[in-house]
């Protein structure tokens, strides 16, 4: 019998990394869930909840979009890939937190509760930024791990949006100084922008490899 052969990791670390993002996403619709029975009025009077549950819906969503583009490109892992991964998976699993500090503070809370919530937000946005800017950057420097040609060339520009969201943390920051809310409205602006600019970035790829 024959040495088995190591496995390149990436089944492993897809799986884990799919099932943390899907454990955040079941957890921000409990912050949705009434206490007890409500008015239409009521249910309409909670429409901060909904605002915070869809700017962390669309970044958790965003984040898997990206993450997916990314390891459809790897071949293979390394100690300091899955180290770096779960570096940006510990930021996107803190997102239910400052999404419900943002959802009370905006129901219940005055201008301070709200900037504060807000800043938190604006952390956890950077603790995920930073490392997946260091995975990024870490891969474009190994092509060995890489299988597509165009990987190189995509780690790089990835790592530059992913330095743009700590650009946007700060901005949202200075926002919320002097409206919190609008702040929250700029996280939602943001991740449709990404989310479209990924759907454009796929179907051109899609018709550049049927060509």
């Amino acid at each position: 019998m024959g040495r088995p052969t190591k496995r390149n990791g990436m089944a492993r670390l897809e799986a884990f990394s799919d099932a943390v993002l899907a454990i955040v996403l079941t957890l921000l619709v409990l912050d949705l869930l009434p206490n007890g029975a409500q008015s239409p009025e009521q249910l309409l009077g909670n429409w901060p909840t909904y605002v915070a549950y869809l700017a962390a819906f669309l970044t958790i969503g965003i984040i898997w979009l990206n993450h997916n583009e990314e390891l459809s490109r790897v071949a293979k892992t390394t100690p300091i890939v899955l180290v770096l991964n779960l570096g940006l998976l510990l930021g996107a699993s803190l997102v239910p937190w400052p999404t419900a500090l943002i959802s009370a503070a905006l129901r219940e809370g005055d201008h301070d509760d709200q900037f504060a919530a807000m800043v938190v937000f604006a952390v956890v946005a950077a603790v995920i930024s930073v490392p997946w800017v260091a995975l990024d950057l870490y891969l474009a420097r190994h092509p060995e791990l890489l299988n597509t040609p165009d990987g190189v060339s995509w780690m790089r520009r990835h790592a530059l949006y992913s330095a743009g969201t700590l650009v946007v943390a700060v901005v949202s920051v200075v926002v919320a100084i002097f409206s919190p809310l609008a702040a929250l409205v700029l996280y939602l602006v943001v991740a449709a922008a990404f989310l479209l600019a990924r759907l454009f970035e796929r179907e051109s790829r899609e018709l550049t490899e049927d060509d």
